[in-house]
């Protein structure tokens, strides 16, 4: 073995530290099968710091550095891999159910705003594929309303991505021609970036979704897109994030996960709805 990647080998004792450390600050846990994954996600960030041992940099995450180096290791440890129009009967069930049923409950509470979370947004391909969808409804379904859509991340860097909003053919590939041509500029070099009349429904947040205290802040929701992401959870966490997202959303309104999560192991007070080849949650009344 190189001399180098031997000095940095990770040992179970600073392992589980630092698993014990990223669980407090993040909620992801990582299982002892997940050692070479945190040491391969963080040797490059060892060598750049010039540090000889993982202790040295969990002291560096505990000491005054901490909040700025915590930035950089929710980069290293996060996964991003995402696309447009991502499981696509759920999207259509969003397009065709969901959202119509948003803007007739938002009508009758006398909303004239109908607010969307695409919590982990990533680098912004789930909440710009939303705004299509707005953008396509709004003088229809949502005729007579204005939408925000908030997409938030505990990653910065992947969030200056979604800020620039520019593009490859590859998360694009499940678009249409037709989409493409409608909503993106090419700027050439197989890149497209999001027009702004689409651009214009999205801000965007850098949020950790284990702060709790810090959900208040974010106001009331229609409809919430949290998909894959409840998988890195375990169960004291996610039903602290459920029960965050049950309290933020209106009566009736909808919380959208990934196809392979499910929250039915948690009293959450929503109840299961199917789609066509897809489904998803509406918080009780």
């Amino acid at each position: 073995m190189d001399p180098l990647q031997a000095k940095h080998q990770m040992t179970l004792a600073e392992f589980r530290s630092l698993r014990d450390f990223i669980y407090a600050k993040s909620g992801i846990f990582f299982s002892e099968s997940k050692q070479y994954f945190l040491e391969n996600r963080l040797s490059k960030r060892m060598a750049d710091l010039k540090l000889k041992t993982y202790s040295d940099y969990l002291s560096m995450l505990q000491g005054f550095q901490g909040p700025v180096e915590l930035k950089h290791l929710f980069v290293e440890i996060t996964t991003n891999e995402t696309s447009f129009w991502r499981n696509p009967p759920q999207i259509e069930a969003f397009q065709n159910i969901v959202l119509p049923e948003a803007a007739r409950l938002a009508r009758e509470r006398g909303q004239s705003r109908l607010r969307i979370w695409s919590a982990a947004c990533s680098s912004g391909e789930e909440p710009y594929t939303l705004a299509m969808i707005c953008q396509d409804l709004k003088d229809s379904a949502l005729r007579g309303l204005s939408v925000e859509i908030l997409g938030t991340d505990i990653s910065e860097k992947v969030l200056a991505q979604a800020g620039d909003a520019v593009y490859n053919s590859y998360t694009l590939r499940n678009l249409t021609p037709e989409q493409l041509l409608r909503h993106f500029v090419p700027l050439g070099k197989d890149l497209f970036q999001v027009k702004p009349e689409i651009r214009r429904f999205v801000s965007l947040r850098n949020f950790n979704l284990v702060d709790y205290p810090a959900y208040r802040q974010l106001g009331t929701f229609d409809v919430i897109f949290c998909r894959n992401v409840l998988i890195y959870f375990d169960e004291a966490v996610k039903a602290q994030v459920l029960k965050g997202f049950h309290d933020l959303l209106h009566s009736r309104a909808h919380l959208l996960v990934g196809h392979s999560e499910s929250i039915h192991a948690f009293n959450t007070g929503f109840e299961l709805l199917h789609f066509s080849k897809a489904m998803g949650y509406r918080k009780r009344t």
